[in-house]
């Protein structure tokens, strides 16, 4: 258990069965990394592209899966990209913000449930409970990933699952498109009906979800031995998961355990990881607790270069393992070590329950465990104040967060010749705190402010737009101008997701050919909508073309264009559907047209037209 070499890759945990495509996923998680949010479309793409630099090839990934996704965040820990990127645009139907489920507590749950369906096969699940958020953190962190199939009917056992799914779109902080969530709650009907396979050396699994309304049972900690692992920690946390055990260990983080109070940490064997595990700088992934208590902080930095692990730093992964009745069990998921936790955070955990040989706490902490080999002994007498400068960032931080729960939209109006005014409005004032000033930018904008006046609703125009930088995504900034004891102002910002009146039709597809800008890349984009492979048959057939050839056949190069194209127009003209976009907007510019290869034009034509008689009913009587 907990091997420090047994790494698993999200790109690999999402990627469909062999045979399989992705029917429909949902997660969650407590921070987003817009960046990082790329990384799962890739897992989900019909054609091979792991490892690819294609910037094409990874747009039609993001493209073609965010009408099958649905990532829910909570709303002021969206981070703002360091570089922005035309990518970014296909995120906007599935990235949903949430708001908090009651004041002082916070959304936390790091979870994946996918739907894969296969031609003539029966639909397989995947559940991957994880202590990681949806971020490039490179942190010690865990994860259940379990696999089922349909079973005959309700399972009782599934049902913290179902309905937790079904909680989840309650929270957005705008309407959820129907669609979504009609499809969602389809997940969380299936979700009652797995059968899941057992992992080795599990007897039983059980879900466990925190923070939703109505009456919920609680998983029994009861057991005379305890290891708890969690990056945060208080009393309160650590007496609900350990009361009454006669053995208990905690693996934390130095701070969380120097300000334990001394009472709790003498009940207690405690150990941080290793200096020589704990590498680089591991103060990307926040994972709040709560907001009227501590909310996390970065580990401290190492200075020890250990050449096997130097991929991970710090500790993230939330592990209970106690032992009770000749049973072992083991809860891994969202849930700390903390009151905010087990209190009103929406959380979501999953519990193995085995025999204490194979998962028990020896198998953790013994003298041949892995996990153990990564340990150290750590005193501490407890009792440390809260950094006084800590405590402003995590009142800066709970600030955010209450701007970012006000439902914002951006009205979309002409402002001559290929550019836009957004006026970006809320019916609701913004939160207020002294010293705080606010401001607001598109994120395909950056550098491009305007002022918010916390107090008072938002009414900001931003003008002029270019249409590809038309966008729903807009960066928050606030900051502390007076209270902070460090020589500069404190400033934090995320990224909100405002509902977009107005949005241009053709917008997308201006972001579309912003990116396919040479011949290559137009061939290119074509040959992943059609699923040919690399694409060689129609880059073959360009180069024919350009050497004054033809676009219907390349002799001694397999399928020409003509063939693979006429093949679509019987299988799959909706892809064709959505390249003709790409066309048209192409054709519209001199630019554009540029890009597109020679002779194209000649070609493209009859393939318009039966296009056309597709859609009209006499016309497929003629074809």
């Amino acid at each position: 258990m907990l091997e420090p070499d047994s790494r698993v890759v999200l790109l690999d945990q999402l990627r469909p069965p062999p045979g399989y495509y992705l029917s429909g996923a949902v997660a969650t998680t407590f921070t987003l990394d817009m960046t990082t949010a790329l990384v799962p479309p890739l897992a989900f793409a019909s054609f091979e592209i792991r490892g690819t630099s294609d910037p094409v090839a990874t747009l039609e990934a993001v493209r073609s899966c965010t009408d099958r996704v649905d990532v829910f965040c909570q709303a002021g820990q969206v981070a703002v990209p360091a570089q922005h990127s035309d990518l970014m645009a296909y995120l906007e139907p599935m990235v949903h913000p949430v708001r908090r489920p009651r004041r002082g507590y916070l959304f936390h749950p790091k979870v994946w449930f996918l739907r894969y369906g296969a031609d003539g096969q029966a639909d397989r699940f995947r559940l991957l409970c994880s202590t990681r958020n949806l971020t490039a953190s490179t942190a010690w962190d865990a994860v259940v990933s379990l696999d089922g199939r349909p079973s005959g009917g309700e399972l009782p056992a599934n049902r913290p699952l179902a309905d937790f799914l079904r909680h989840v779109p309650t929270l957005t902080v705008g309407a959820l498109d129907p669609a979504r969530a009609a499809r969602i709650h389809a997940l969380a009907d299936a979700a009652e009906r797995i059968e899941w396979e057992l992992p080795p050396h599990v007897d039983r699994i059980a879900f466990h979800a925190f923070g939703l309304s109505g009456p919920r049972t609680a998983p029994d900690f009861s057991g005379y031995r305890h290891l708890v692992v969690s990056p945060f920690c208080d009393e309160e946390g650590l007496a609900h998961l350990t009361a009454r055990s006669r053995e208990v260990t905690v693996v934390s983080r130095p701070e969380a355990l120097d300000r334990l109070d001394p009472a709790a940490l003498r009940k207690a064997s405690t150990r941080i990881l290793d200096p020589l595990a704990v590498l680089g700088s591991p103060g990307d992934e926040t994972d709040g607790v709560q907001d009227g208590g501590h909310d996390d902080t970065p580990a401290g930095p190492s200075s020890t270069h250990h050449p096997e692990v130097d991929t991970l730093s710090g500790l993230h992964a939330k592990i209970t393992v106690f032992e009770r009745d000749w049973k072992a069990h083991v809860v891994v998921g969202s849930p700390n070590a903390t009151s905010a936790a087990y209190g009103g955070n929406v959380e979501f955990a999953v519990e193995l329950v085995g025999g204490p040989t194979k998962l028990g706490v020896a198998t953790y902490l013994g003298p041949e465990a892995p996990f153990a080999g990564i340990l150290q002994e750590y005193a501490s007498g407890g009792g440390e104040p809260p950094d006084p400068e800590e405590e402003l960032l995590r009142s800066l931080r709970n600030q955010l967060r209450a701007l970012a729960e006000i439902p914002l939209s951006l009205t979309v109006q002409s402002a001559g010749e290929g550019v836009y005014a957004l006026h970006l409005e809320s019916a609701t004032a913004l939160p207020s705190r002294p010293g705080c000033s606010v401001r607001a930018e598109l994120l395909t904008r950056p550098g491009h402010a305007v002022r918010l006046t916390p107090g008072r609703p938002v009414d900001a125009v931003f003008s002029p737009v270019p249409l590809a930088d038309v966008t729903p995504f807009v960066a928050l900034f606030v900051r502390d101008d007076e209270h902070s004891t460090v020589s500069r102002p404190l400033e934090l910002s995320t990224v909100v997701h405002a509902a977009l009146d107005g949005d241009p039709p053709s917008r997308l597809d201006e972001v579309l050919a912003r990116q396919v800008n040479t011949p290559e890349k137009f061939l290119r984009f074509l040959a992943l909508l059609l699923k040919v492979g690399d694409g060689s048959p129609l880059l073959a057939a360009a180069d024919a073309a350009a050497d004054g050839g033809s676009w219907g056949f390349v002799s001694g190069r397999g399928a020409g264009t003509f063939e693979i194209v006429v093949n679509a127009l019987a299988t799959d003209p909706g892809a064709l559907r959505d390249f003709d976009r790409l066309v048209e907007r192409l054709e519209s510019t001199k630019a554009g047209r540029a890009v597109l290869p020679a002779g194209f034009g000649s070609f493209w034509t009859p393939v318009r037209g039966a296009l056309a008689a597709l859609d009209d009913p006499a016309g497929r009587d003629r074809l």
